[in-house]
């Protein structure tokens, strides 16, 4: 009898303090006009016989200003190989720029995510799969 009391006790409880997970984030899939549309510029140029190097700027402003950050994810057959939050260079008041060097070999398996964040939950993740981008071939 003490070992359902104290379920339901449990259950109680936990119907209680149960509430929204911070871990979720809407996401959007950017595709080139839509990219045009938040203002966001990506650049590529060689970084060696194999390598490119992938610059992403934007300003600051209208639909990202909530910016928060900008992350980086590999992923290989659905799953995830890395993910890292890339640094800004601030050398421009007003504008966000973040680059990274990869294999092109990797592109297609690439996606940078611009995540903004108008309140403690409600985060956003724009999407943009660095193969729609960045030319695969040298």
């Amino acid at each position: 009898m003490k070992t359902i009391l104290a379920i339901a006790s449990f259950a109680v409880f936990l119907a209680f303090t149960a509430g929204p997970c911070f871990a979720m984030m809407s996401i959007e899939f950017v595709s080139k006009e839509r990219a045009k549309e938040l203002g966001l510029e990506i650049r590529s140029n060689a970084a060696g016989p194999d390598a490119v190097r992938v610059e992403l700027e934007f300003k600051n402003a209208d639909a990202l200003k909530d910016f928060s950050r900008v992350d980086l994810e590999l992923r290989d057959a659905g799953r995830l190989m890395l993910s890292s939050t890339l640094r800004e260079d601030k050398s421009k008041p007003g504008h966000i720029v973040v680059s990274f060097a990869v294999d092109r070999t990797n592109l297609d398996k690439l996606t940078l995510r611009i995540v903004t964040q108008s309140a403690p939950r409600s985060m956003t993740g724009h999407d943009l799969r660095v193969k729609d981008f960045v030319e695969l071939a040298k």
